[in-house]
């Protein structure tokens, strides 16, 4: 079984992440660090709590615990799941783009303390800062096609279909993308 198919069955409608999700406002990395444990550990706990307690140093970092590490939830999961990151300081009129047939971990920042424009490492949150992490996956079909699934504590779990084009609505946001293996 492939990453592709792995990820979709971790978000089936029966699966412990997907119930979770859809009765907890989940933050947008929480949800991400709970479908990678799934994909890489198969996992599949009954609660966040639960996730947290499978390993807490990589949780902390899944979910950009540290002001100074705001890409750590993209870090994190690479680790786990491999892949490799693009990263824009500035997103203007083309986001870093998607993979087809790839599932792609992508996390933005608003507002980001920005030093060498070239480096992600040296990014820090500062007053204002303001971010979002979220599950892409890229239709090796359909070009430009892309589902979009994500959380938030104000709005909870969605999922949502799209197109990755120019800039995908990301302009003036930093940007990193985490693109999976097949």
């Amino acid at each position: 079984m492939n990453l592709k198919d792995k990820g979709w069955i971790v978000l089936d409608a029966r699966a412990p992440l997907t119930k979770i999700a859809h009765n907890e406002n989940l933050p947008c990395c929480t949800l991400c660090a709970m479908w990678c444990l799934d994909v890489a550990d198969g996992v599949r706990e009954t609660s966040v709590s639960r996730y947290a307690g499978q390993d807490t140093e990589w949780w902390k970092q899944a979910n950009v615990y540290e002001w100074t590490e705001p890409w750590s939830a993209l870090i994190a999961i690479q680790e786990k799941l491999g892949g490799t990151i693009a990263y824009c300081a500035d997103v203007e009129d083309f986001a870093p783009p998607l993979t087809p047939g790839h599932w792609h971990v992508v996390q933005r920042w608003g507002k980001l303390g920005l030093n060498d424009e070239d480096l992600m490492e040296d990014d820090e949150v500062v007053n204002g800062s303001y971010g979002h992490t979220y599950l892409a996956y890229a239709d090796e079909n359909e070009e430009g096609k892309v589902t979009i699934i994500q959380s938030s504590i104000k709005k909870g779990y969605r999922t949502n279909v799209g197109t990755w084009e120019g800039n995908a609505g990301l302009k003036g946001f930093s940007v990193g993308v985490l693109t999976l293996p097949a």
